[in-house]
């Protein structure tokens, strides 16, 4: 399964920003502004796009309520705007998924449930297709700009043990490839990789596996009691030289392309960006992408993937050569290679 790359999308969840929010947030940071106007499709549609990573943003409510009446929402709606904003949904407890509380609180799927849910329908309706990676990023610290909810800190062996449970609620048994998967009888889990290697390709098809993306904090108390990520639903990001050591996220391929050549070649799996904060789009600039696919990093993480709004009018796509979006790796396989999404 690592001898595979996709194209995949970054904060798949992503609604479009109500236009009274976005005007605010325009006149008070006009970079920032810029750097929020994208969105996405559904999860499903994506899918059906043929994109093979996604990325979901959560937010721990255990009580519920906690993101139930954003700033935002008070401002759209007094500008007569109608949302589709999911109150009843963020009213009950249970991880949320969005991108900024208060300012980009808008999602396709408000929680982690409803969102897995999404992904896991499509899936089983599509038995066949190459192993999708969800990356689950977490910013659970203050992010000390004035009108925006602090987030609860994720550091905590009870929220993550809940985050675990509700994503084995949707995704049990052998839906998820796990990390108790890949180890097998190996030390370790950097040691399964290095050796013997993911599972095959025909045993991954169908199935779905997630990568924790965290401040070094919480990946510690992720791990915690877990050795190797023992019993664990995710995967996690760790240093080079540690036993839970099996995916990398790099997010620049034209500074770090020999980095991740080196990591895919040695085995871990590695999820890369190719446009970030609608820079690239806006200048039409693909010497990103373009690194991002000659590293051969498992999943290059788009914006901007055949199908997804163009609220700039750019026309910016990416894919990976001659508009596919999967192919095996031009690192790890050698020519004369046939694939199917």
């Amino acid at each position: 399964m690592n001898d595979v790359q996709v194209v995949g999308s970054h904060n798949s969840f992503k609604a479009p920003i109500p236009a009274a929010v976005m005007a605010k947030l325009r006149a008070a940071d006009s970079k920032l502004a810029d750097g929020l106007d994208y969105y996405h499709v559904s999860l499903a549609a994506q899918l059906e796009a043929g994109v093979r990573q996604l990325e979901l943003d959560i937010f721990a409510d255990p009580q519920g309520g906690r993101y139930a009446e954003p700033k935002g929402e008070a401002l759209a709606r007094a500008a007569g705007e109608r949302t589709g904003f999911d109150r009843e949904a963020m009213r009950k407890p249970g991880f949320k998924v969005f991108h900024i509380p208060d300012v980009d609180y808008l999602s396709t799927c408000a929680t982690l449930v409803r969102c897995l849910g999404e992904v896991d329908r499509w899936s089983r309706a599509h038995p066949d297709h190459l192993p999708i990676m969800i990356t689950i990023n977490a910013a659970d610290t203050p992010s000390n700009r004035s009108g925006i909810a602090s987030p609860l800190p994720l550091d905590d062996a009870g929220l993550l043990d809940a985050l675990d449970a509700e994503i084995r609620s949707v995704l049990p048994g052998k839906r998820l490839i796990t990390p108790d998967d890949v180890r097998g009888t190996a030390a370790t889990l950097r040691d399964a990789v290095r050796t013997r290697g993911w599972p095959a390709l025909s045993a991954a098809r169908g199935r779905i596996y997630i990568l924790l993306d965290v401040r070094p904090a919480v990946s510690d108390a992720y791990r915690a009691g877990h050795p190797s990520l023992a019993g664990r639903a995710m995967f996690g990001w760790y240093a080079d030289d540690q036993p839970e050591s099996a995916v990398q996220i790099v997010q620049d391929p034209l500074v770090d392309g020999d980095r991740i050549r080196a990591w895919v070649s040695g085995g871990i799996i590695v999820r890369t960006r190719t446009d970030a904060n609608t820079r690239e789009a806006r200048a039409r600039d693909y010497s990103k992408a373009e690194a991002a696919l000659a590293s051969g990093a498992q999943a290059v993480s788009t914006d901007y993937y055949p199908g997804a709004p163009d609220p700039l009018g750019t026309g910016f796509v990416v894919t990976l050569p001659d508009g596919a979006m999967a192919r095996c790796s031009p690192v790890r396989v050698n020519q004369g290679c046939a694939l199917r999404p």
